[in-house]
């Protein structure tokens, strides 16, 4: 009779002591997805085209990209222009994957191509359009 209670008592130990550690493994990761980190509006502040400063101010030109959560490592995002008031087509920017850059932010990549960086809000961008080198920078609002 005492090695059946022994061994209750042992089993119910080992029990509790699976549950406690298994909680505290949740609690230590708290850190958000890089999705979550990365997903927000972005206002276009610098655009150069092969190299060259393009003003937006001298064409009355405003460029947002919106980048959505789709998992926790892939966004989907949206480019939105308007130019002398008149709003162009949204650009489908399709999925973006993301990787953790360490201390230089989070880089975004097109398949296996590099198209940006995102780090203290932020945006980076640089694409090959119809032949031309784009480089943007943008803020997060």
């Amino acid at each position: 009779m005492k090695k059946i209670t022994f061994l209750k008592n042992i089993f119910a130990l080992l029990l509790l002591s699976t549950l406690m550690f298994a909680c505290e493994e949740k609690d230590k990761d708290v850190s958000p997805e890089l999705s979550s980190k990365v997903a927000g509006n972005y206002k276009v502040t610098d655009l150069k085209i092969d190299g060259e400063d393009f003003d937006l101010d001298d064409y009355n030109a405003t460029i947002t990209i919106e980048l959505e959560k789709f998992t926790s490592e892939v966004l989907t995002g949206k480019f939105k222009a308007t130019i002398d008031g008149d709003r162009e087509p949204d650009e489908d920017l399709g999925t973006l994957n993301l990787k953790n850059a360490g201390s230089s932010g989070i880089d975004i990549y097109e398949g296996t191509e590099k198209v940006g960086t995102v780090k203290d809000n932020k945006l980076s961008i640089f694409v090959v359009f119809d032949g031309q080198d784009y480089d943007m920078i943008a803020e997060k609002r």
